[in-house]
Order: structure tokens, then C-alpha cells, then sequence
């Protein structure tokens, strides 16, 4: 199995950018969830190219999880998108929170991120924040994360590390 390099970003369309933080801008007092599907960059470093998003769900302030009933939803786009080639390689949310940096992956972001990152070594966690598209800290306010393989024994930590973040 290839694993992404160190070094890999993850470059999102302006559609993509677009849809997920529309989304997170109409619900921003409550986290929402969504998908994003796209392509591993043939390039060999494990850069992904994400083309794109769907929303899924609106949660409460503080949390959102996915249902069964969102597997069943998911299922046509999986087999739409795989005739496009067209992977799923991952997932986005919001941490709709006002003053402060809440770009990270909680306890929570981690076990959900952490057995999909085992599947497929590529999947990668977005986080976003209506509230700090303008901090200069985020990419417009967003930051994508994976979990840290450890380089000894090709084992999955639960150490979380930012991805480089490009919309294109």
C-alpha cells in the first residue's frame, strides 16, 4: 500500500471550496458534515485533488455525526463518482465558533478520522470555520488534516498534522 508523503498537499476546486463553506455559512451557529471525493495526484508525493462536496448534515452547536441514513444517501454518489474516477477521500466540518483559532481535530474528529485513515492512507479531514475565512492564519478559513503514520512501522498514530491546504 503507498502511503502520502510527508510533504503531500491537498488541493480543493473553488466549486468545492464553495459548497462546503456556503454550507457552514448558512448554519453558522451549528457544525455541519459533508463528503468530498476527487483524485490522488499521479505525481508520487500523495497529493490529492479534491473536485467535489457534498453536504450531509446540520448538527447541533458543539457536534454533528454522520447517520445510517447518510451511508444509504451516499452509496449513488459513490458509484456516480467512481465512473468519473473519482475516489472518496474524505470528509468535512465545521467548528462554527466566534474569537479564537477552532481550526483542529478534537477527540472526536480523531475517531472518526482514524479508522477511514487505516482503509485508505490518503483520507483526509477538512475543518472549517465560517468565522475565520478572513484570519490570516487559515486558508480562508479552512485547514485539512491526517493522522501521522509512524515511518518505523507504516503504523497509523492518532497524532494529528495539517496538510498543506491550496484551492485552485
Amino acid at each position: 500500500m503507498n502511503f502520502p508523503m510527508p510533504n503531500s498537499s491537498v488541493h480543493l476546486n473553488l466549486d468545492s471550496y464553495s459548497i462546503m463553506m456556503n454550507f457552514a455559512q448558512e448554519n453558522s451557529r451549528k457544525e455541519i458534515i459533508g463528503v468530498f471525493f476527487g483524485k490522488i495526484n499521479e505525481n508520487g508525493n500523495g497529493d490529492i485533488e479534491i473536485s467535489e462536496a457534498y453536504p450531509f448534515r446540520v448538527g447541533k452547536h458543539t457536534e454533528v455525526h454522520f447517520k445510517d441514513s447518510d451511508y444509504e444517501k451516499i452509496l449513488p454518489i459513490i458509484k456516480d463518482c467512481s465512473t468519473r474516477n473519482l475516489e472518496w477521500l474524505g470528509w468535512f466540518h465545521s467548528h462554527p465558533f466566534k474569537r479564537g483559532d477552532h481550526l483542529y481535530m478534537s477527540q472526536t474528529d480523531i475517531s472518526y478520522q482514524f479508522p477511514a485513515q487505516i482503509q485508505n492512507p490518503y483520507w483526509t479531514a477538512i475543518v472549517c470555520n465560517p468565522h475565520q475565512i478572513k484570519d490570516s492564519s487559515t486558508f480562508r478559513g479552512m485547514r485539512a488534516f491526517r493522522l501521522f503514520y509512524n515511518s518505523d512501522d507504516l503504523k497509523l498514530t492518532k497524532k494529528v498534522i495539517e496538510v498543506p491546504l491550496k484551492i485552485e
